[in-house]
């Protein structure tokens, strides 16, 4: 068998890896017409622009929520069909998945997986409603706490921010037909 080198061509760059964010992160109203909308921070420094939380935008009609990075690239935050339902994900600029959250075993439980990590999301009170508290495991570890206000999060450990965006996009409003998974279905004859 003959051996063949590889051909050559143009070479790809290599995709940048996706920061990892820990302590502090708050996210506050930048404009209200224009983009960016909001602005993530966080405390080693990392701004990202984010457009409006509008679930049409990012779950039905739009084409999701855009980001900016701080070094110019672009991700969607954005919804696909699974199954009868959707899940979130978080995208490239060349439309690969960074991120994806898909709603879990329970109602109001949420997984969230990357590449290379995996994470729970869970209401951390109960009560009506949604949660104020949520926390964020990886395994059984608590790596971080987020709040539906002030809106923001802390990373007691270093997180992926594809995963704290999806966990922030969850906490803010879920994934809608999520519970319809949970009602007991009741047929005659």
């Amino acid at each position: 068998m003959q051996h063949r080198p590889p051909a050559s061509g143009p070479m790809v760059p290599a995709a940048r890896p996706n920061p990892l964010v820990s302590g502090r992160v708050a996210v506050r109203r930048a404009r209200i017409l224009r983009f960016p909308s909001y602005d993530l921070t966080a405390e080693q420094g990392l701004r990202v622009g984010l457009a409006r939380y509008s679930a049409l935008n990012i779950y039905f009609f739009g084409r999701g929520q855009k980001i900016t990075l701080p070094w110019g690239g672009t991700w969607r935050l954005t919804a696909m069909a699974r199954g009868s339902g959707l899940v979130a994900v978080v995208a490239n600029e060349d439309r690969r998945r960074l991120a994806m959250a898909t709603p879990g075993a329970a109602a109001g439980n949420y997984g969230i997986t990357g590449r290379d990590y995996a994470y729970t999301l869970n209401p951390a009170e109960g009560g009506f409603g949604r949660a104020r508290l949520w926390d964020l495991y990886a395994g059984e570890d608590p790596v971080a706490r987020l709040t539906r206000r002030p809106f923001g999060a802390y990373c007691a450990e270093p997180v992926p921010l594809p995963a704290v965006l999806l966990a922030l996009l969850l906490v803010r409003s879920g994934i809608p037909g999520e519970g319809s998974r949970f009602v007991p279905e009741f047929r005659w004859g």
